[in-house]
């Protein structure tokens, strides 16, 4: 009988042994990686060419930056005219400027009308650029579900926008 309790202690022993052998096995196998970094004693490098962080708000500068530079005057232009107050205009010029591209100029005759019933806004503005003076003839509309939005913005004398 002594013999056989022996015999199941020995067993039993071994099987505790084997169940922890199989749990630090799988422990050395795989795992976190961060728990392997700081086992290995392992540093992470950064990037030796890092790239620098850009404005996620600003204009992407990719391609002409004339062109992005008249793209974001044409929006300093709209935005005077959209929030211009016609009553203490009194037909005199609007001047505006843009702190982003140095430019500035004044938009004249501004007028408001009804179209398909939208309240419009035409006019004329001038753009001083390091690329030359530019006029420019204009139509913003404001649909009551959607705000202002662009019916035409092109130098004068261009072909009319087609949106």
């Amino acid at each position: 009988m002594r013999a056989v309790k022996a015999r199941a202690a020995a067993i039993g022993r071994a099987v505790i042994a084997a169940g922890v052998l199989t749990a630090l096995a799988g422990c050395a196998v795989g795992g976190n990686p961060i728990d392997d970094a700081i086992s290995t004693n392992a540093i992470s490098l950064a990037d030796s060419a890092p790239s620098i962080a850009t404005d996620p708000f600003g204009p992407q500068r990719s391609g002409d930056p004339g062109n992005t530079d008249r793209l974001i005057d044409e929006d300093t232009i709209r935005l005077a005219v959209t929030t211009a107050d016609l009553g203490k205009l009194d037909d005199g010029a609007l001047p505006w400027a843009s702190a982003a591209t140095g430019s500035s100029g004044t938009i004249s005759q501004i007028s408001q009308n009804e179209l398909a019933g939208q309240t419009c806004r035409r006019f004329s503005a001038t753009r001083n650029a390091y690329d030359g003076v530019t006029l420019y003839e204009g139509e913003v509309c404001l649909d009551p579900r959607s705000g202002w939005w662009t019916r035409s913005l092109a130098p004068a004398g261009a072909p009319p926008d087609a949106g």
